[in-house]
């Protein structure tokens, strides 16, 4: 299905747009050569954006990226979700450990508000 297509992603150290992907298919025994071409975007939202333009036929957008595409960017409407990578461990947000405990709190209450989808309020208001 995807054998003789165009892929592109955002960059070659990304987990979401390239090396899932890249491990994806070598549990297959594939590798990236099955794609006709392979181009660097510069972003997810590049990715998306070239393929709804043609310039490309396939991307792996992680979901973060894709949820905000799908609110913000046009260009999402002109694509569709195929498939999806294996599950893979996602991506810790980090923090100085001289942060204090009350930012610390008001951050992780916004990402839990991000993943859940509970809130509209940008997480830079909430933390402050």
């Amino acid at each position: 299905l995807i054998r003789g297509r165009r892929f592109i992603f955002n960059s070659p150290d990304s987990m979401s747009g390239l090396i899932a992907l890249t491990r994806d298919l070598e549990a297959m025994g594939e590798s990236l050569d099955i794609f006709a071409s392979r181009g660097e975007s510069g972003g997810h939202r590049s990715s998306i954006v070239a393929i709804a333009e043609g310039r490309a036929d396939i991307a792996a957008i992680d979901c973060q990226s894709w949820a905000l595409a799908q609110r913000f960017e046009p260009a999402a409407r002109g694509v569709k979700v195929v498939g999806w990578t294996a599950r893979r461990k996602g991506l810790p947000y980090i923090t100085a450990r001289t942060t204090p405990a009350s930012l610390i709190a008001a951050m992780r209450e916004g990402v839990a508000a991000v993943e859940g989808g509970a809130s509209e309020q940008p997480l830079v208001q909430r933390v402050g």
